[in-house]
């Protein structure tokens, strides 16, 4: 019987141990991920495919309707009938379907551009939070080594107090920095999880949630050759939500003109045969006109006129947004670099760390010292991870803001 449980508990812890396997991904390989598996892009070609149902929508011609009437007309004790078969078709004159159809395309145009924009900011988000996670985890390797560094002193400490040569004071003091140095470890280790778990949901889906990510690209900054003014010029030319939005500017002056021309009356055209019981048939022609004397489509007009003039003054907006949002970006990452390239001057190494330690042991350093010592190692190497990390996420933003831009500038 006990066999048998364990080979049950088995089957059922088998498929999470599976899945909860660790997987080495690049930052391109993240990109493949999210392309291949993205629900949040998903949800970006569902809306896509709603504006381009609204388009199709618009542009659709009104069915032609089909009627028979039969008439009894009887005279006396004779028996007489009348039976018309009748096919019925709107005629919009003055070529409003032609106008319909050129402004669904060009709305349907400008909603497959706006996908292509909200797409390039997920895949920002996505090399964002890579490289938060990366970050965090080279992080986590300075708080281990510096709790290393402590465990390793306070077992010195412990030594050299049985010897009475060193106080209990000071033992409790090491043991203070370590529980502090313990708590910062475990709130960067959490941080880490949760980006970590953050990313997984743009990667994977389903049971590969549970997917453990180990990044595999060491992060470095990379110096742009691209001037500000370049930027803002490629991106005023390429930036494809600007480029969505002008095709709404003449999709909604399309509209308008449709709305105008509605005005006027339409002809319905009637097109039947008829037969009678006589013997007697023949073809049915007719045809009506819906007269505009109580409803000149004055609501319609006054709409579609506000809504075109709306679109142009959001273009204008747009454009001056997106001349701010990459001077903005730029100056951001050449901010960086300069705080990156000041860094490079004092630059610390782990090597430091040991010596030290080694150095306390020696009685060369005292015990603030030595915590001063790791103290400034921690912050010195996390605050080079941490410019690394904002110097990428920044020129993921430049690049997104530039119409990709800074991507085909490194590709070359």
């Amino acid at each position: 019987m006990t066999r048998y449980i364990r080979w049950a508990l088995l089957l059922a812890l088998f498929p999470a141990l599976v899945h909860a396997q660790s997987s080495t991904i690049s930052l391109d390989e993240a990109v493949e991920l999210f392309e291949q598996n993205s629900l949040q892009q998903e949800l970006s070609r569902y809306e896509r495919l709603r504006r381009q149902g609204e388009a199709i929508r618009y542009k659709a011609y009104p069915n032609p309707s089909f009627s028979v009437n039969r008439e009894q007309l009887n005279a006396g004790i004779v028996e007489y009938h009348e039976t018309t078969y009748m096919v019925s078709q709107p005629i919009q004159l003055l070529g409003q379907p032609f106008l319909r159809n050129r402004s669904a395309s060009k709305s349907q145009k400008a909603a497959e551009l706006q996908f292509e924009y909200d797409r390039l900011q997920l895949i920002r988000q996505v090399k964002s939070l890579y490289t938060e996670y990366w970050q965090l985890s080279r992080k986590l390797e300075i708080h281990n080594q510096a709790l290393d560094v402590i465990r390793k002193a306070r077992s010195a400490a412990k030594a050299r107090q049985a010897e009475g040569s060193f106080s209990g004071l000071q033992v409790q003091r090491f043991n203070v920095e370590l529980s502090r140095y313990r708590k910062q470890r475990d709130e960067v280790q959490l941080n880490r999880e949760q980006a970590g778990k953050q990313l997984a949901t743009y990667l994977f889906s389903g049971q590969e949630l549970d997917t453990r990510i180990q990044v595999s690209d060491s992060l470095m900054v990379v110096p742009i050759d691209l001037q500000e003014q370049t930027l803002i010029q490629y991106a005023l030319a390429n930036r494809a939500d600007l480029a969505a939005l002008n095709e709404m500017v003449d999709a909604s002056e399309l509209q308008y003109k449709v709305e105008k021309r509605d005005r006027l009356p339409d002809l319905n055209l009637n097109v039947g045969y008829k037969e009678q019981s006589d013997g007697a048939e023949g073809f049915v022609i007719g045809g009506s006109l819906k007269l505009p004397i109580f409803n000149r489509n004055r609501g319609n007009v006054t709409i579609t006129q506000a809504q075109a003039r709306s679109f142009q003054t959001d273009l204008t907006l747009k454009q001056q947004a997106v001349r701010n949002q990459v001077s903005t970006a730029f100056k951001r990452v050449e901010m960086v670099f300069d705080r990156w390239q000041a860094m490079q001057e004092e630059a610390m190494d782990v090597s430091m760390l040991g010596a030290a330690r080694a150095a306390y042991q020696q009685g060369r350093y005292s015990l603030v010292e030595l915590l001063d010592a790791t103290r400034a190692y921690i912050d010195g190497k996390a605050m080079v991870y941490e410019t690394i990390a904002d110097y990428n996420q920044a020129l993921f933003e430049l690049n997104v803001q530039s119409a990709g831009r800074i991507s085909n500038s490194q590709n070359k």
